[in-house]
């Protein structure tokens, strides 16, 4: 399972994840608090802000060259933007020297890590997420393109030989609307991969309109009527971003809004 749903909010399976073992071990950790009179639920909320800190500024170092136009975006972290090695070495590192400072927080500090971690794992593994998967074709999928309202549907099978990216978007989602100048961004700026649009779902004359307003010009623009693409990896939500490598295999699925850095770090990593 990619994403999950909750009432009009879709999240990737992992934040929903990391954020179910947060409120578990903060909630231990308080409990553990009142009965031992200590203070280990503090330490805990620090190393989680300390970590998203310092994770995000490795981030923002990392793809500079997609934030330093626009400051505001620096603290956005609806794109997921996180250094993630850097961040949990942080937190696990003032967790070390609050522990070494006031050893009366271990039990607390530690129970609380043990919980959010084993609910994080239990989550991972329940949704399927925590299982390696090999690479694998996606099945056949008939596409209609945008540009010629007449042609044959064709399938994603031509753009093997390199690294594609899929959007699954609409026209009435939010945040599909809101990430579609960085991928253009991203498609404009790099030769070397597909970037590709699957519209879910809408007749082409509400998905023209949409692009003639927005003043979208985007190539590799397709629809899927019957939403096979979001069926086949089992999304439940828009946008979903599928990476393909170069063999056109799935290798990755991303739920939710992507930046412009965002999509170049995944795309980096892939290749």
């Amino acid at each position: 399972m990619q994403s999950i749903q909750l009432g009009p909010f879709t999240f990737a399976t992992s934040l929903f994840a990391f954020m179910v073992a947060a409120l578990l071990g903060l909630f231990l950790a308080a409990w553990l608090d009142r009965r031992k009179q200590t203070r280990a639920e503090s330490v805990l909320w620090r190393a989680i802000i300390l970590g998203v800190v310092i994770g995000r500024l490795g981030f923002l170092i990392q793809q500079w060259n997609f934030y330093q136009s626009e400051p505001l975006s620096w603290l956005d972290l609806r794109d997921g933007g996180l250094m993630i090695p850097a961040a949990v070495t942080a937190g696990w590192f003032y967790v070390l020297w609050r522990v070494l400072r006031d050893k009366a927080v271990l039990p607390a500090a530690a129970g609380g890590l043990a919980v959010g971690v084993a609910a994080f794992s239990l989550i991972m593994v329940v949704t399927g997420k925590g299982q390696a998967e090999p690479t694998q074709p996606l099945p056949e999928i008939d596409l209609i393109p945008m540009q010629a309202q007449f042609r044959a549907p064709e399938s994603l099978d031509q753009y093997q030989g390199k690294v594609t990216v899929v959007n699954l978007w609409a026209s009435w989602c939010p945040p599909c609307r809101r990430e579609m100048p960085a991928f253009k961004q991203v498609q404009s700026s790099r030769s070397d991969v597909n970037i590709v649009f699957a519209n879910q779902g809408e007749e082409l004359d509400v998905i023209q309109k949409y692009l003639n307003e927005e003043n979208l010009d985007l190539g590799n623009m397709w629809r899927d009527p019957q939403m096979k693409l979001g069926q086949a990896v089992r999304s439940r939500g828009l946008p979903t971003t599928l990476f393909l490598d170069e063999q056109g295999r799935l290798v990755d699925v991303r739920a939710g809004e992507l930046s412009a850095a965002t999509l170049n770090d995944k795309i980096n990593k892939l290749k």
